[in-house]
């Protein structure tokens, strides 16, 4: 394995985490603060659309369930999460029959915390 990735780097190959780097700059810059939040809720949409998706309903269906008129705030909750709000959160994935919610929150000293929604 080694003598491969030597082999690529002659190549002019880099890694994923040397091309974060180059493109967003090293962890603890504000370029790459802004890149690794971006991603974040990115993930987070992409976390809620397969929960749902997995359950076999649609955005419409959801909205309904929710009490909502239609299915746009759903699709901006899936598309864009920067600003869901928590009780929102808790509504669309009690509408999805989730039986537990919980935030695992870890603060600088390394100990985690968690924050159970439901």
């Amino acid at each position: 394995m080694k003598k491969k990735t030597e082999k690529l780097k002659a190549m002019g190959f880099i890694s994923h985490a040397e091309s974060k780097d180059k493109l967003y700059g090293k962890r603890g810059t504000a370029k790459r603060e802004l890149y690794e939040q971006a991603l974040k809720i990115e993930l987070i949409g992409e976390f809620l659309k397969r929960m749902r998706k997995n359950k076999n309903v649609t955005q419409e269906q959801l909205a309904s369930q929710m009490g909502l008129k239609d299915k746009s705030y759903i699709s901006k909750m899936e598309n864009d999460a920067n600003e869901i709000k928590i009780s929102t959160l808790r509504k669309y994935l009690e509408a999805l029959n989730a039986s537990k919610i919980s935030l695992k929150i870890v603060m600088e000293n390394g100990k985690p915390e968690e924050l159970v929604i439901i």
